[in-house]
């Protein structure tokens, strides 16, 4: 535990360096000085609500009479601060061993839930994102790394929505937990894939079309928030572009987030970010270097920093020296 919190003060402080280079770099400071304090606490508001949608809809999945939605949501809040890894799979990891530690939920079945849940939210970004996606590897301002980068996080984003979502067919779960038995020859940890998936089938087989349905939307609203709050980021540096172009900028910065080489996407939704705004063809505005660094600035202080403190405050507070909540 111990390793993952001086990871996440390690990459805030990364965070820190990197914004306020940036800051320095576009000479920012009056921008951001000039931001709106009460948007900016409500795109924080937003941002932290849809953490909370995603937590409920896992929390939800969870459910049982002896234990509560309470009890989880707080002990997966707890774990958020582990978030800033590729992928966001560290937050997952600690909140099933955490779960497992105190006896309340198997490793398996936390595991479940998330993916059953980060399935659906894959899906809808792949739904939304595919056409800003494809258009923006025509564009030829984009370097060749940040395309590379963006096509990463997309066939993360596809791979894992089928991964998780297939199996809802249990026959289909059953034939992918064959496949990854057969791959185990070549690679032995695809054996324990194997067996996951043969649990994960039957955990989907368990799950009602009440309780999908219910899952499926809080995992819409934990989007639809998300980019709430991204939009308000730009009312809250005095910046406004195109509800379209704001729309099309998210998903792919939303893409970029999963990229697996990158914690939360660091380095790449800055770039990226930046190239896209400075784009009088796509913000039909001409924005000043300070007012996008500001935008950007505000956007990573409210998906990373925010988020990461709340969290390390949380787990310090609610759990014991045992490691139970």
């Amino acid at each position: 535990m111990q390793r993952q919190i001086k990871a996440a003060f390690i990459l805030l402080l990364a965070v820190a360096a990197l914004l306020s280079s940036l800051a320095y770099l576009t000479n920012a400071f009056h921008s951001l000085g000039s931001s709106d304090p009460l948007l900016f606490g409500f795109a924080s508001f937003l941002f932290i609500s849809s953490i909370l949608a995603w937590l409920f809809s896992w929390a939800l999945l969870l459910k049982s009479e002896s234990l509560g939605l309470g009890r989880i949501l707080l002990l997966g809040f707890s774990c958020v601060f582990a978030a800033l890894t590729p992928i966001q799979i560290g937050a997952e990891a600690l909140r099933s061993i955490k779960l497992k530690e105190a006896g309340l939920v198997s490793y398996r079945q936390s595991i479940s839930a998330s993916m059953v849940v980060k399935g659906l939210k894959f899906l809808m970004i792949f739904l939304v994102a595919s056409a800003a996606f494809f258009a923006s590897l025509l564009n030829p301002e984009l370097e060749l790394w940040l395309k590379a980068a963006m096509l990463s996080g997309f066939a993360v984003v596809a791979i894992a929505a089928m991964l998780f979502l297939l199996p809802l067919k249990h026959s289909v779960g059953l034939k992918i937990a064959g496949l990854f038995k057969s791959m185990s020859r070549f690679f032995r940890p695809f054996g324990k894939l194997s067996e996951y998936f043969i649990h994960y089938s039957g955990f989907l087989r368990g799950l009602s079309l009440e309780k999908l349905a219910a899952v499926t939307m809080l995992a819409f609203l934990s989007l639809l928030l998300e980019f709430l709050a991204f939009l308000f980021c730009f009312h809250s540096a005095n910046t406004v572009i195109p509800l379209y172009s704001a729309v099309t900028l998210f998903s792919i910065l939303v893409i970029l987030e999963r990229t697996p080489f990158l914690p939360r996407g660091i380095l790449a939704v800055e770039a990226v970010g930046f190239i896209f705004l400075s784009l009088k063809s796509f913000t039909s505005v001409e924005l000043s270097p300070a007012s996008i660094a500001a935008v950007i600035i505000i956007f990573d202080v409210i998906r990373l920093v925010i988020p990461t403190i709340l969290s390390l405050l949380a787990y310090s507070l609610f759990f014991s020296k045992k490691g139970r909540p």
